[in-house]
């Protein structure tokens, strides 16, 4: 009589009796994950549509101006999309400068005396150093760090620069413009080394002029633009100007041309339709259901509902528009195809096409985010629908645990029962011999 291997049993047995809840936990493992990594990328989408359509909301984009000179080099200029379209005539006189005064010394370890007090004044502002609170044997170099670190500095940047042998002790107000200007005092204390210092600061070097900006606009009788800076924000609506140099008296006057961007608008709504056909895109995969390949999230209804709310939203515009009127087309799958050529058209007609069609509380952004934003936001759909999952997952693990300490125990009931049998059939065998 052959002997039984009890393990090789334990285990046929073991595998026959798990086989069916293997594949059904497995199966329902396999379904979690997808719907999670579906969900993942359900929320990375969105997420990167609403970011194109942040971007897109502003009036520099809806209604976008170029601006263009006659001669490159004095400034640059950008339009917020609020100008007036036009020419304008400009010449930069003068640009605006920060003050900086010098005062000499033989070196920066040049001993400073004991008494005294240093008064830095800018704008109305001032500091008062009292030299007898400085630490002994201070040095010029010492006195850079206690004007820049003091904290009633009025605006003050100090800094040593070193020529021919000297070291200038150099001032330099934090902002231009001649209302910023330094005035710089030291009263001396009584000492030979105070009045020594009081001398330096009585005449120092005015390295660079405190001064404003000065443009002028027009021709024959031109309007006078000051400005304490080279930034020109609030002059001319609409538009910002950055002054970059002066021109020579008897140049010819900047022409300053500013005008609608039909490019830079079309870009930006071929911009909005690609993004938009790529989440079409991305979501029909996730609900696709075929038998060669489904998506993670075949037949959600959820994400279907969210395309045909997208749907609706990108056909009903504000203002009487319809897509047609930006010259868009949609075919039967829901994507967009931009014809430029109408747009163009439709832009020269209506410069506020774009505006219209996209801003307002009634417009493509606002409604279009409303859509995906409770699919998105903390605690949104998407993210209820993770947490239920992750439940059901702990759910699956634990039932996975119990179901492996289920088939352990019947592999050693297996194990155990067949290490009888076959001790029993050695017995018999061996009984069976006595008699041969």
């Amino acid at each position: 009589m052959s002997s039984i291997d009890p393990v090789t049993m334990a285990q046929t047995l073991v595998a026959a009796e798990r086989a069916n809840m293997d594949s059904l936990l497995k199966s329902q493992g396999t379904k979690i994950k997808n719907q999670i990594k579906g969900l993942d990328t359900l929320k990375t989408q969105l997420s990167t549509f609403q970011t194109l359509l942040k971007d897109l909301n502003s009036t520099a984009k809806l209604q976008a101006q170029k601006s263009t000179l006659s001669q490159d080099g004095f400034m640059t200029v950008s339009s917020n999309g609020k100008a007036i379209s036009g020419q304008y005539s400009l010449f930069v006189r003068q640009l605006a400068q920060s003050h900086q005064l010098g005062v000499k010394f033989s070196s920066e370890t040049d001993v400073l005396p004991s008494d005294g007090f240093l008064s830095l004044t800018v704008d109305g502002k001032e500091m008062k150093l009292d030299f007898s609170t400085l630490p002994a044997n201070a040095t010029v170099k010492d006195l850079v760090s206690q004007i820049n670190n003091a904290s009633n500095n009025p605006g003050v940047k100090a800094s040593l620069v070193r020529s021919n042998g000297e070291v200038n002790l150099v001032l330099t107000s934090t902002s231009s413009g001649t209302a910023k200007a330094i005035t710089a005092n030291f009263t001396s204390g009584g000492s030979v080394a105070s009045d020594t210092l009081a001398g330096k600061f009585a005449a120092p070097t005015e390295i660079t002029k405190a001064q404003d900006a000065i443009v002028e606009m027009g021709g024959s009788n031109p309007l006078l633009i000051t400005s304490s800076s080279n930034k020109l924000e609030n002059v001319i609506d609409g538009l910002t100007i950055n002054l970059t140099k002066a021109q020579a008296a008897g140049e010819a006057p900047l022409q300053l041309t500013v005008e609608q961007d039909n490019t830079a608008m079309t870009d930006a709504l071929k911009k909005f339709v690609t993004g938009y056909n790529t989440l079409v895109d991305e979501l029909n995969k996730l609900v696709k259901s075929s038998t060669d390949e489904s998506g993670l999230l075949a037949n959600d209804s959820t994400v279907r509902s969210l395309m045909s709310q997208l749907r609706s939203g990108i056909r009903d515009l504000p203002n009487g528009m319809t897509l047609a009127s930006l010259g868009i087309k949609t075919d039967r799958d829901g994507k967009l195809s931009l014809d430029e050529t109408a747009f163009t058209k439709a832009l020269t007609a209506d410069p506020e096409l774009l505006s219209k069609a996209f801003s307002g509380d009634d417009g493509l952004v606002k409604r279009l985010t409303a859509i995906t934003e409770p699919f998105t936001k903390r605690g949104g759909s998407i993210s209820q629908r993770k947490d239920s999952l992750d439940a059901s997952q702990r759910r699956l693990d634990s039932r996975l645990e119990s179901h492996e300490r289920r088939m352990q125990n019947a592999y050693n009931r297996y194990l155990a029962q067949y290490t009888q049998l076959n001790t029993v059939m050695t017995q018999m065998s061996q009984t069976s011999s006595l008699f041969g």
